[in-house]
């Protein structure tokens, strides 16, 4: 009799570790207790309180966190709003590959006459609010800080040369930020990001390293 109840008592031991393994790694395995990220694939409120919820998941817990395209455009325009010029409409950021597309509507009244100049004759073909999309690849200039590297510029769909890009960039640029290259764009990541990079069509945010 004793020995079946230590027997007994032994198999609840195991389960009782078993259950309590499982628990723990309860999000590894598949089931109802798993609560997944809601798939954003359309810029909105929603797509924004999305974004908070990874960027607190990265901050309080020190999580790597992923957004698609849709997300991070959402918290551009419903979080960060006020960073951008006043000048640029409806911005959209996408992700391909490890490549990233800035796009957005630019009033031509509010383009300098200086930097219209500079674009040459591409310039009589900018309508009075052009569609220009920048295109490029993501770097690290400092923790919380990144650079876009431009290698494509276009309005409604024309190619700009980038011998006429360039100036331009001179002038947003920021070219008294140590490190940064003439084609390249700093920007401040959000608070409590470290390094992002571009992978498989999502931004990766990584935690900023605390001492």
């Amino acid at each position: 009799m004793a020995r079946g109840v230590g027997g007994k008592l032994a198999l609840l031991v195991v389960l009782l570790v078993v259950g309590g393994g499982l628990w723990v790694f309860r999000d590894l395995i598949p089931g109802p207790w798993q609560r997944p990220d809601p798939v954003i694939t359309e810029v909105s409120e929603a797509g924004a309180i999305a974004a908070d919820a990874k960027l607190k998941r990265l901050r309080e817990d020190g999580e790597t966190v992923r957004m698609n395209g849709a997300e991070f455009t959402s918290y551009m325009r419903y979080r960060m709003a006020p960073r951008f010029s006043a000048d640029i409409e409806l911005p959209t950021v996408a992700f391909a590959g490890d490549q990233v597309q800035v796009a957005g509507r630019l009033p031509k009244d509010r383009i300098p006459a200086a930097q219209l100049r500079q674009l040459g004759r591409a310039a009589d073909f900018i309508p009075d609010t052009a569609t220009v999309e920048v295109g490029g690849g993501l770097r690290m200039l400092a923790p919380g800080r990144a650079a876009l590297k431009v290698t494509s510029v276009s309005a409604e769909r024309l190619p700009i040369p980038r011998d006429r890009y360039l100036p331009v960039l001179d002038r947003v640029g920021g070219m008294d930020e140590p490190g940064l290259e003439r084609d390249e764009v700093a920007f401040q990541l959000p608070p409590g990001v470290g390094s992002a990079r571009v992978e498989n069509g999502e931004l990766v945010l990584a935690p900023a390293q605390t001492r």
